[in-house]
């Protein structure tokens, strides 16, 4: 309360305003009055303002208290008003009290004016600051930028909305006034809410839940709700705060499925690449053995059997390796439409004759950066996934466009940065899918095919070219309306003759006499490379570890002409031995095999320009060719 308290006196009897003063002396409180005795004096000093109670007489000449009551509700509507008069009688009194006056004092008990002005002060006061309190409350209600609601705890009826709430669920604020939180909730989170409400946490404060609320249009949102229980206009009600999680929701499940993909690739890498030295083994040895066997021999059937086997088996592995982002791609400067013109016949062989391909172009297509063979198996995967989805024929659309992600979209997709990009989209008019089967697409070996008539490693193999090559892979599907995959890769402004798949290989001899250094940990593969390449004319310099291999050049005085490492190996890298010999055999040339690939050969498996590479497995052959090559290099 300020210093003094401001009082408007209205009085036109000279001796009763000696009683209030008599009144305001035996008080406690420091009174500034303001005296008044005319209608026009009173209602001057109302709009003037800054008082904190008004005393009125009943009766005066062409003015009473009601009507000074009612001048002062219109202009102060939180004033106290005490009536200090002898003419009020029981009826009248009851009057002013439902009119909105404080209270009423008889002039013959003037002592009792002192107590009831403090009393209506006070009682003033604490209105004006209860008042003070709800418009801040409504306030920050109204103006909440996030949902906020009342409901009545045992209607469930909505009480109260505020602007957040009718612009998320699209419903005016008239109809939601008419609803219950019913309307919004799932019927099947019914149950948990009224089983909340019952529970032995209330009254307190209770945090979740998320909830799934349904909008207007129909679109279900997911919602983080707090609820506090409150009293409001006189009933038990529950004050709710909501955020919509919706987005935050999918980029967890983004999150999460990521960590899964790439915990399951970590293990396919590392079972591929097990597996990849063992093939090398049986792939070596075979093709050896073919050639020991005559064409009439009886076993040349069965080890023709086992050659298939294998090449079966090693391409199960590069599917694995691709999934896993272990592959080692050759990128080039790529024209996707050049791409997809390569492919062309052979995708119309593939999805047979009641399959219209339909290739839609960009004329200005930008150029990405991509290994040929890589992007042609993405389309080729795609295009069998497409065929397979529509076994009584349809439309398999090919479309190619430069798009720019902004950072709405990067919002809703973590792993996508903002950029310029070149799309691939690859859509079928077939029986699409639901979302339980787009969520679990790309996992290796998950296939809706019968047994026996997939692999399931298509999808996964084009997630993991996608990834590797910087991309991003959208899928778009509803059950019976077709699937749209949509392959996106960075657009790249960097020089060079845009190239599409075709390629042109120079036969080389396979056979020569130079020694090679081979570096390979796994035994019985790095004996099988030292046959092929003996059998081939080379000298074989043999290192079952890195160190060995160091021991080996170090005592040897003659020339080494190749080293043939492997990549990982325990203890040093193949380029740490490569940088190591290379110190003291400056001339000597390098070529890395691996069934995958680290930080070794380069950034996210991408050859160094001049690495030469094998990838694990290969054919005694490919070998000797490979070999031959990087010496004639």
């Amino acid at each position: 309360m300020e210093a003094k308290v401001r009082l408007l006196h209205l009085e036109d009897n000279p001796a009763d305003s000696e009683l209030l003063e008599l009144a305001l002396r035996q008080s406690s409180l420091d009174w500034d009055v303001v005296k008044v005795d005319s209608r026009d004096a009173f209602v001057a000093e109302l709009e003037k303002g800054g008082f904190h109670i008004v005393v009125s007489d009943y009766s005066l000449p062409s003015f009473n208290g009601l009507e000074a009551l009612r001048e002062t509700r219109k202009l102060s509507p939180e004033l106290a008003f005490l009536l200090f008069t002898g003419s009020l009688g029981e009826e009248r009194a009851v009057e002013a009290l439902r009119a909105g006056a404080t209270d009423f004092v008889s002039k013959e008990r003037w002592d009792r004016l002192g107590p009831a002005l403090q009393r209506a002060v006070k009682e003033a006061e604490e209105r004006s600051a209860r008042r003070q309190a709800e418009a801040q409350y409504q306030l920050l209600f109204d103006s909440n930028p996030h949902p906020m609601w009342v409901f009545d705890r045992e209607t469930l009826a909505f009480l109260a909305v505020n602007d957040a709430t009718v612009q998320q669920y699209g419903y005016s604020r008239s109809e939601m006034l008419g609803m219950t939180i019913k309307d919004i909730r799932l019927p099947e989170e019914v149950p948990a809410l009224m089983e909340e409400l019952d529970g032995s946490s209330w009254p307190g404060s209770n945090f979740s839940r998320v909830w799934k609320h349904r909008r207007k249009d129909g679109s279900i949102i997911d919602v983080e709700t707090g609820a506090n229980p409150i009293a409001f206009q006189g009933r038990q009600a529950v004050l709710v705060l909501a955020h919509d999680v919706t987005e935050k929701k999918k980029l967890e499940a983004q999150l999460h499925q990521a960590q899964k993909m790439e915990a399951i690739g970590q293990l396919a890498g590392g079972v591929a690449h097990d597996f990849n030295n063992l093939l090398g083994v049986i792939t070596g040895y075979t093709e050896l053995l073919l050639k020991d066997l005559g064409t009439q021999h009886p076993g040349l059937r069965r080890a023709e059997q086992i050659q298939r086997a294998a090449e079966r088996a090693s391409g199960l592995t590069r599917q694995l390796l691709a999934f896993s982002r272990k592959q080692v791609l050759e990128p080039k400067v790529l024209d996707l439409n050049a791409i997809v013109l390569d492919v062309e016949k052979m995708l119309q062989r593939l999805i047979g004759e009641d399959i219209q391909l339909v290739p839609v172009f960009a004329s200005d297509l930008g150029r990405v950066k991509a290994d040929p063979g890589q992007m042609e198996q993405v389309i080729v995967n795609l295009a069998v996934n497409a065929r397979d989805a529509m076994p009584r024929g349809g439309k398999l659309i090919i479309e190619t466009a430069n798009v720019d992600l902004d950072g709405n979209y990067s919002r809703l997709h973590a792993e996508v940065k903002p950029g310029s990009y070149v799309m691939l989209a690859v859509s079928d008019t077939g029986h699409g899918m639901d979302a339980d089967t787009m969520s679990h697409i790309f996992e290796p070996f998950f296939t809706t095919k019968e047994e026996g008539k997939g692999t399931g490693l298509g999808l996964s193999t084009v997630f993991g070219i996608v990834k590797q090559s910087g991309g991003h892979v959208a899928v778009y599907s509803e059950v019976g309306r077709g699937t749209s995959f949509k392959v996106y890769l960075p657009r790249t402004e960097e020089p060079g003759r845009a190239l599409s798949a075709g390629t042109v290989r120079v036969e080389m001899p396979s056979t020569g006499s130079e020694t090679i250094l081979v570096v390979e940990d796994a035994e019985a593969l790095r004996l099988l490379i030292a046959e092929i390449l003996e059998v081939g004319g080379y000298r074989v310099l043999p290192g079952a570890s890195p160190e060995e291999a160091l021991a080996a050049a170090e005592a040897h005085d003659g020339p080494i002409h190749l080293l043939l490492t492997d990549v990982v190996m325990p203890g040093m890298s193949g380029r740490q031995v490569a940088d190591r010999i290379k110190a003291s055999r400056p001339a000597v040339r390098v070529m890395y095999m691996s069934g995958y690939t680290d930080e070794a050969i380069g950034q996210h498996g991408a050859l160094e320009p001049g690495t030469h590479f094998m990838q694990k497995p290969f054919t005694a052959g490919a070998l000797l060719r490979k070999v031959r090559e990087v010496l004639e290099a």
